[in-house]
């Protein structure tokens, strides 16, 4: 093994987003552009939002040039209530041990999210741990990101690794996914809401640890791996 891959929130720090106002955010845009109230709904993802309502504006034929603003427009002012959250993120209690063993490991560390690359930055400047890491790569890096295999292999490329040569961990089944996508080694980061979607994906990690178990377990279980 010669790199671990990091996803961010709930893995290294906690994000303290307001998820409520970002997916309404979303919607009140969608809605603004003629996707009806009842296609949308507040317990999906803002992703998942926006696949749905790309679907239907090309049903009904809408310019792909308009899809595009429809879509940077919601990029823009998610971004922006992110960007406030990584001002107040905090770190994972203990995560830097476990760093420092990746470093003493002369593992290569990269960040793998679907915060922007910007917003990412901030938060690991604002918890001072972005020396850690070589590489940094957002939703805004690749064209397909996250649990598509190409947010990976973008990381892989820059690292010089093979997908056989990682450990991705994180703590949502889309990390989980992207791993099992290339036949990657994996760690799934328990919290409390893991298991709200896609469960049978999550459980599918080589480990699972409970967050409240870092950095000991973490450790142990990075050892077993590598």
């Amino acid at each position: 093994m010669k790199a671990l891959i990091w996803d961010l929130d709930g893995t290294l720090i906690h994000f303290k987003i307001n998820f409520i106002k970002a997916r309404r955010t979303a919607m009140e845009i969608l809605k603004k552009n003629e996707i009806p109230k009842e296609e949308l709904s507040i317990k999906k993802s803002i992703l998942d939002n926006v696949k749905h309502a790309i679907k239907i504006f090309e049903e009904n034929g809408l310019d792909p040039q308009k899809i595009n603003e429809i879509v940077e427009e919601i990029d823009r002012e998610v971004s922006n209530i992110e960007y406030d959250a990584a001002l107040k993120a905090s770190r994972i209690d203990g995560i830097e041990r476990v760093l420092e063993f990746a470093r003493d490991q002369k593992l290569e560390q990269a960040i793998y999210t679907y915060n922007t690359t910007k917003n990412a930055i901030t938060s690991l400047k604002t918890v001072d741990l972005l020396e850690y890491f070589s590489v940094i790569a957002g939703r805004d890096s690749v064209e397909n990101p996250k649990p598509h295999k190409d947010h990976l292999l973008y990381i892989c490329n820059k690292l010089d690794v093979s997908p056989e040569q990682i450990i991705v961990i994180g703590d949502t089944y889309r990390d989980i996914e992207g791993a099992l996508k290339l036949g990657a080694k994996s760690v799934a980061i328990k919290t409390k809401t893991s298991g709200f979607s896609n469960k049978e994906i999550f459980e599918q990690a080589d480990v699972i640890i409970a967050q409240e178990a870092i950095p000991g377990e973490l450790i142990v279980a990075l050892n077993q791996l590598l």
